[in-house]
């Protein structure tokens, strides 16, 4: 029933991109240059796929000079994790700086959309299927998130659902253009993690958020997922220290 009431509905949700127009995306990974299993890792996905996963060096929370941050407007002084209680670790903030630099990429690139990985995404899904979700974004999306976790979610149609209550994680999602010009504009100075920080704006309504009906990623740094677990995570392994 669930599915038939979405296929009447189909026509209330308007599209990013016509049904003639070619889908085409580049694919961008934040990888810190110590983990370059992580990099090959992330390579090997999209070996004979058609499509190029670009490497970007992370912004390394072991290199960052938190003083300067604050001085120079970038980090709020009164930055916290909610999680924790306390400020954020050097390895969050080079996380959040990661993806802000990625954002400004993709205000240079020529497509509507960019997809953003991190280097613990790994995909269950193969191409043709991301692509056919790509096309199916929402016109009015900012994000595009491509892995639900445990986040409660209301679907809106066949391939999106809407986020219904707090939401976590950035290893995967489409960006649209004007996007990642609202977040590059509303994103700084730091004042949480940015997982937290696209929360706050999705449900405030500054920015628009959905993601994908159907898993296409999933995290590979979680030790408790046993059939997907790869790699330690360089974040929260930290964040416990």
């Amino acid at each position: 029933m669930d599915r038939l009431l979405l296929i009447f509905k189909k026509d209330e949700v308007r599209l990013l991109h016509c049904e003639t127009d070619a889908i085409e995306f580049e694919v961008m990974c934040i990888n810190l240059l110590r983990r370059p299993d992580k990099k090959r890792f992330m390579e090997k996905q999209f070996d004979g796929t058609g499509l190029k996963v670009h490497i970007f060096p992370a912004v390394d929370g072991l290199a960052i000079d938190v003083p300067k941050l604050i001085n120079d407007g970038v980090l709020a002084e009164d930055n916290f994790c909610p999680a924790t209680g306390m400020a954020l670790i050097p390895a969050q903030i080079g996380a959040y700086l990661s993806h802000y630099e990625l954002w400004k990429t993709a205000l240079s690139l020529p497509n509507e959309i960019s997809l953003i990985l991190e280097d613990d995404a790994l995909l269950v899904c193969d191409i043709p299927q991301l692509e056919v979700y790509a096309r199916h974004i929402p016109a009015d999306t900012d994000i595009f998130f491509l892995n639900r976790r445990k986040n409660k979610t209301r679907p809106v149609s066949l391939y999106a659902s809407t986020f219904t209550s707090r939401f976590w994680g950035l290893t995967a999602y489409f960006i649209t253009r004007k996007g990642a010009e609202k977040l590059v504009r509303l994103m700084l100075p730091i004042h949480k993690s940015a997982d937290e920080a696209i929360n706050e704006l999705n449900k405030l309504g500054m920015i628009t958020c959905y993601c994908a009906r159907k898993e296409l990623v999933v995290e590979c740094s979680n030790s408790r997922d046993e059939r997907n677990f790869r790699f330690e995570s360089d974040i929260i392994t930290r964040t416990k220290e």
